[in-house]
């Protein structure tokens, strides 16, 4: 079983300007934002956000509109902008390891500033979540063990919610191919809910089993000789 920590943020701006360190790169706005606010870059892979874009809203949960221009700070010039009124957004991400206490990211939390605009802190949600996770280390190291110039295996991510299920699968992926850079290798890893159907079924014959909505696979090699899917 291992612990993972999952926060919701609500960030409220006065004035949303169209800041690229908010509407660029958003998947690691969060990370950004942290490592700015004083967490050691070292410590930032282990932090992980949902993919999809982050949409603002006003106070009363509309879509934010632009409604008015002002001057803003942009790349150490003042610049002419449109921008929201009353703007909020809800970032939600999960900690895998960092070692922080739930303390600690109110903390940073607390710094209120994305770029060059500030922000207040509406709302700071945490809890632990335990996952039937398989030990990552292990699984590497058992596959690295096998024989064959290419190995193949598969992990199950039952009774996960969306969210969840995504960013544990980005998790497996970033902590395997470190380990897999370290010695010289190559990972590549899949859920089979996002593949077709043939790239499923090859993999399952391969395996000699079906695969369900919440398997995901690893298949490790050495350069230039990774396993590619056969559709055909």
């Amino acid at each position: 079983m291992v612990k993972v920590d999952r926060y919701r943020v609500v960030a409220r701006f006065a004035r949303l300007f169209p800041d690229p360190a908010v509407f660029e790169d958003q998947d690691r706005l969060v990370e950004r934002y942290l490592v700015h606010s004083g967490l050691p870059k070292e410590k930032a892979i282990y932090l992980y956000q949902p993919e999809g874009e982050i949409n603002p809203v006003d106070d009363s949960g509309k879509p934010a509109v632009a409604s008015g221009a002002a001057s803003f700070r942009f790349q150490g010039k003042n610049i002419m902008a449109e921008f929201m009124p009353n703007a909020s957004l809800t970032l939600e991400y999960y900690d895998f390891g960092t070692g922080l206490s739930s303390e600690d990211h109110s903390r940073l939390w607390k710094k209120q500033r994305v770029g060059e605009m500030s922000f207040q802190l509406r709302d700071f949600g945490h809890e632990t979540q335990g996952l039937n996770l398989t030990n990552v280390s292990e699984l590497y190291e058992m596959m690295k063990k096998q024989s064959q110039t290419t190995s193949l295996s598969s992990i199950e991510l039952a009774k996960m919610p969306e969210n969840t299920f995504q960013v544990t699968v980005a998790y497996l992926k970033s902590q395997l191919r470190k380990s897999s850079e370290q010695d010289g290798l190559e990972v590549e890893v899949y859920a089979a809910r996002d593949l077709s159907a043939s790239e499923k079924d090859s993999l399952e014959k391969r395996l000699t089993r079906p695969s369900t909505g919440s398997t995901v696979y690893v298949i490790l090699s050495k350069p230039s000789q990774l396993m590619k899917i056969e559709t055909s």
